[in-house]
């Protein structure tokens, strides 16, 4: 990245404007609360990717090759937002509030090996993805990584090709939202030939139940939630990976 000036004295003069307007942006919780009735459209927004073991480092999850729209249609962002790294663009999934979804399509795809091989390299540096869905973040991981043995060693790629959403609401409120692959296979991306291509066909299910608790968590997008691990438990992530 190229700085125009010195460095130093343009973070000294815009620093605290800077942190001024950070102030602008909101998080779950905190403002624009969305009121729904049964059947309302809930939009999920893709956001970005990036390695688990440094979440200062992403991209925009469409960057990736997965189900996309034929148009890209993206968030407006508050300045806050922006500097936060969110990259929010309307996704394929379909969810209305309070039906269920039984494994639905989300689409086709046709990878080629060049494509297969960034899916790899992206599971094998531990790349997480984060939604949005009512100003609420979700996590989870691209795909799935096993290695067992010494001699001889195994190396296993898959990807998750099904996600599980579940959401809790109370009243015409959605207050939790979450992601889960634990009763999901991943689907393989070893032995691929250079000249091959691996057809996927995505799905997902929605899972809607109603809770007592009435108010969300208030924690803002840019905060964890405790997804990410601590810093000492970073650096023995970095090692085991290794």
């Amino acid at each position: 990245m190229t700085v125009v000036g010195n460095p130093r004295s343009w973070s000294c003069q815009w620093l605290p404007i800077l942190i001024l307007l950070l102030g602008t942006g909101h998080g779950p919780g905190v403002e624009g609360v969305t009121h729904y009735k049964a059947g309302d459209p809930v939009i999920l927004y893709v956001n970005k990717v990036g390695p688990y073991h440094n979440p200062q480092e992403t991209y925009h999850y469409y960057q990736l090759p997965v189900c996309c729209p034929e148009k890209i249609r993206h968030k407006s962002l508050s300045l806050g937002e922006v500097l936060d790294g969110d990259r929010m663009a309307e996704s394929l999934y379909e969810i209305r509030f309070r039906e269920n979804v039984e494994k639905r399509i989300l689409c086709h795809m046709q990878l080629s090996s060049a494509q297969v091989e960034q899916l790899r390299q992206a599971i094998e540096e531990l790349y997480y993805f984060e939604f949005v869905v009512d100003d609420l973040p979700i996590r989870g991981f691209v795909g799935y990584m096993e290695e067992s043995g010494f001699l001889p060693h195994s190396h296993k790629i898959g990807l998750w090709t099904h996600l599980d959403f579940h959401l809790e609401f109370h009243g015409d409120r959605i207050i939790f939202a979450n992601v889960s692959v634990r009763d999901v296979k991943p689907h393989s991306l070893d032995g691929l030939r250079p000249d091959e291509f691996l057809g996927l066909t995505h799905t997902y299910s929605v899972r809607w139940s109603e809770t007592s608790v009435e108010r969300r968590s208030d924690r803002r997008r840019g905060d964890d939630g405790g997804f990410f691990p601590r810093t000492l438990e970073i650096h023995w992530l970095s090692i085991i990976n290794s």
